[in-house]
């Protein structure tokens, strides 16, 4: 099936990116100075560069092949609009939707979507909406803000890690989105940033949507603001930061007989005040605090005892106090990081403590991690490995074990494991592996369907295989495929994503750098997949869909065109909910010095 896919997708429509263009055979010039935006600072003055705001170390990954992390310049040249987007290429992650941008989103891990977790500049992201049943909506999760983006695969849960967007250099910089396309979409985004000469910091931006479609593809809206203020030396640095969205859904309608997602008026804050002293090598510390909120008016259905449907507006709101104290130090190959984590929440307060410690040396990598989470009533350790002994032989894995400390733990106790052994030929890395999990109690996504069940997970096994790496002359390839033992609830016993990408500078007929072109093209397969309910299951048949993307840069303009599910593929991945036959946007990314 693997190989199938990737001759599909080497198909003319094809052509695009997601290896970057480093990976050409064509030797590339060398490239401008770039401050945390990704924009060329090459006309900046020595001078102009301060200390960022803020100490973060990111964990060693140690994955075979190019690892999944992207800064600010590949998240959007990848052509994703949501995290959802990016979660799509990692081996053992499926997501759900029920249509386009403003329609709810979810990931599961290995099937259970407790275990996708997001740290937002060292915040942990909680669900805070009560009509999610305790899964994060990922469409909450605001990818237009961010700088950097990294995701450690461990045998037992996925970790994301989220920086968000800051800026380095006295000049002012200024960067316009517009995008538009069918489904009446549209979508505006706005950055300024600018540094002062004493280090202090402003930042603004905003990003807004609209989606007035057809019922396929879910309408709504939202608009979400950002702004930063602080000062950065060598030494310390003080910034506070507040993200506020405000996202707006109609009415979704299902098939017949399955009930639709209700509308959805809600005001999503993320704010924080952080104080840091040290450098990011270490010694560090740093000193967050943290305030969470949500509030939504819901419109929620009910029937009477005489059957007139009646529908009523609940107004909801929930808040949540984070505390987050952290330090680190690097000595050579080995990192060390502490963390402390108080959360206040529904008038409870909990605490959670983790440490890390990574080694990496040219052929190989270690990375230890260990949680007492008072949150989630668990302990949770995880170590994970890759040994590369010559420079294309490389073999990686992960092993963890999550103990439950009460009977409401939110995990039971539980094993898991990963190995994977790659072999590089000529560019791209081929990897074979094989996972296990003991059992996983799953919440339903009853944001999807109020009617739908938890599940309790026994012992899984599964296989994988993937194919990561440049092909040569610009040309890349990203594909994986997984397959378990069985199709349980919330997880297809198949899936796969093959993608071949294009990316160069033409460096020979354009050596300032000042042209590029980026292509991908995408064949993505699930399973057929079973949503349990009260009364039996309902079952979702297996899907498959074409994408491509094109994106030519000419100086710092970009000009961005892609299509989702090419061959308008009718199928769902939410019981009753036909996802969009063919979705296109297209637009310009613009950003520039004044």
């Amino acid at each position: 099936m693997l190989a199938g896919a990737l001759l599909f997708v080497a198909a003319p429509c094809v052509a695009a990116q997601v290896v970057p263009s480093d990976v050409s055979a064509t030797p590339l010039p060398v490239k401008p100075p770039t401050d945390s935006t990704g924009a060329d600072t090459t006309d900046a003055k020595p001078d102009s560069v301060k200390p960022q705001v803020g100490r973060f170390a990111d964990p060693m990954l140690y994955e075979i092949g190019p690892q999944y992390q992207w800064n600010r310049r590949e998240l959007f040249a990848l052509g994703a609009l949501t995290v959802a987007d990016l979660l799509e290429r990692i081996p053992q992650i499926t997501t759900f939707r029920s249509g386009w941008l403003a329609t709810p989103q979810a990931a599961a891990f290995n099937g259970d979507f407790q275990r996708v977790r997001f740290f937002y500049d060292g915040i942990e992201l909680d669900n805070l909406d009560p009509a999610n049943g305790g899964i994060l909506d990922l469409s909450t999760v605001q990818l237009w803000t961010l700088e950097h983006m990294s995701v450690e695969r461990s045998a037992s849960e996925v970790r994301v890690f989220l920086r968000s967007w800051r800026v380095d250099n006295t000049t002012p910089y200024t960067r316009v989105d517009v995008a538009t396309g069918n489904e009446e979409t549209n979508l505006y985004r706005g950055y300024y940033g600018k540094r002062f000469g004493g280090g202090e910091l402003l930042q603004l931006a905003g990003q807004q949507f609209g989606v007035t479609s057809s019922r396929f593809a879910g309408s709504g809206d939202a608009l979400s603001l950002l702004a930063r203020a602080g000062v950065g030396k060598r030494g310390w640095s003080v910034d506070g930061f507040v993200n506020r969205t405000h996202p707006t859904r109609g009415i979704q309608r299902a098939a017949l007989g399955r009930p639709a997602i209700p509308a959805l008026d809600a005001t999503h804050t993320t704010a924080y005040v952080r104080a840091a002293v040290g450098s990011s090598g270490g010694p560090w510390a740093q000193l967050t605090a943290a305030s969470l909120r949500f509030r939504a008016s819901e419109a929620v259905t009910n029937v009477g005892e005489d059957g007139v449907t009646v529908t009523d507006t609940v107004a909801s709101s929930r808040s949540e106090a984070q505390y987050d104290l952290s330090g680190g130090l690097t000595r050579g190959p080995a990192r060390l990081e502490l963390r402390n984590r108080l959360r206040s929440i529904d008038a409870a307060t909990y605490n959670s403590a983790s440490a890390r410690f990574d080694i990496a040396v040219p052929w190989g990598v270690l990375s230890a991690f260990g949680e007492n989470d008072g949150f989630r009533r668990s302990t949770n350790a995880d170590l994970g490995v890759r040994f590369q002994p010559l420079s294309f032989i490389a073999v990686a894995g992960s092993i963890a074990q999550t103990t439950a400390r009460s009977d409401n733990a939110q995990f039971p106790s539980s094993r898991s494991a990963r190995g994977e052994v790659g072999l590089r030929v000529l560019g791209p890395w081929f990897s074979f592996g094989a996972m296990t999990l003991d059992n996983a109690f799953v919440p339903a996504p009853v944001v999807y369907d109020t009617l739908l069940q938890p599940v309790l997970l026994g012992r899984s096994e599964g296989i994988m295989g993937a194919i990561r790496g440049p092909l040569g002359r610009g040309f890349g390839i990203d594909a994986y495929l997984t397959r378990w033992s069985g199709a349980e609830p919330y997880r297809p016993q198949y899936q796969s994503r093959s993608e071949i990408n294009f990316s160069s500078t033409f460096p020979r007929r354009f050596p300032s750098g000042n042209f590029e072109v980026r292509a991908h093209g995408v064949y993505e397969y699930r399973g057929g997949n079973t949503f349990p309910l009260q009364a039996g299951e309902i079952k979702v048949v297996a899907a498959k869909t074409v994408s491509a993307l094109l994106e030519i840069r000419i100086m710092r303009a970009v000009l961005t065109y892609q299509q989702r599910n090419i061959l308008a593929y009718q199928h769902e991945i939410i019981p009753g909910f036909e996802m969009p036959r063919v979705l296109a946007i297209y637009g310009v990314r613009w950003d520039f010095w004044n």
